[in-house]
């Protein structure tokens, strides 16, 4: 039972994630092109705004531009909690703290419900929500 419940759980957490990217693409390659854009995993293609690209070109050291990959995803785990949301990546960490104001700790970064209105505002093409469930089984559901 547990192996068919957890099979469930991962294919719906797989139609929740289509609109992700098939392959994320570090920021100096999105620069350089004129329409910059990814394929997503549903077939359809996503589109990032020039402006936003270059708006993270400024906040990033250029050293730093192929390290960035995008969309930055923002991870919505039950094990965070609600109202809690992972950054992870030393770049994308770096980018998110700096316009939610805050220090950028590290490789990981959580971000809290008042903050992902004010990121997805800021950067609503090159952020994107990911689904992941932390399955614990104790006998049961």
């Amino acid at each position: 039972m547990q192996d068919r419940t957890s099979h469930i759980i991962s294919k719906q957490l797989e139609m929740l994630n289509r609109h992700l990217a098939v392959a994320k693409r570090d920021l100096e390659s999105l620069l350089k092109e004129e329409k910059p854009r990814i394929a997503l995993r549903d077939g359809s293609t996503h589109s990032f705004r020039k402006e936003e690209l270059e708006k993270i070109s400024r906040i990033l050291p250029r050293e730093l531009h192929p390290r960035l990959m995008l969309p930055i995803y923002i991870e919505l785990s039950d094990k965070y909690g609600k109202g809690t949301a992972r950054i992870s990546g030393s770049s994308e960490c770096k980018v998110v703290a700096h316009v939610l104001g805050r220090e950028a700790p590290g490789d990981e970064f959580f971000v809290y419900r008042p903050e992902l209105k004010k990121l997805r505002k800021e950067l609503p093409t090159t952020t994107q929500y990911m689904f992941t469930l932390a399955l614990n089984y104790s006998g049961g559901i």
